[in-house]
């Protein structure tokens, strides 16, 4: 739980609440963690797989749909565009979301962020 509320980037109290909704759908389910009795370990369940499955499939079709529907002008931009920000994550490995580098508790902003100047730029 306390690695799902610092992944999230949430106050504990709302990953709980979030848990017990899911496990409520049949999503999720804690389980003991076999290291210490204090510890709970969240598993997906197959309900909680299986709707995950329904939802990229959903989302899928609806990417594709939209890329049919874009004039080809428009998705040689969006390639162009997407292969830059993929070489931005490569050229820049300092940039991280603030919840992957803040150790001491959830993060308040998931959005990405540079830590240091960059030097390679003239």
């Amino acid at each position: 739980m306390r690695a799902l509320t610092r992944l999230l980037g949430a106050s504990p109290p709302s990953v709980s609440r979030l848990v017990d909704r899911l496990q409520a759908l049949g999503f999720v389910e804690r389980r003991p963690c076999p290291d210490s009795r204090r510890e709970v370990m969240l598993g997906v369940t197959l309900a909680g797989r299986e709707h995950l499955a329904r939802v990229r499939e959903r989302r899928d079709r609806l990417l594709v749909q939209a890329l049919r529907s874009m004039a080809s002008q428009q998705c040689a931009a969006l390639v162009e565009g997407l292969a830059g920000v993929e070489q931005a994550l490569v050229d820049q490995p300092t940039l991280r979301l603030v919840a992957e580098t803040d150790p001491s508790g959830p993060a308040r902003s998931r959005r990405p962020v540079e830590q240091g100047p960059r030097t390679d730029t003239p």
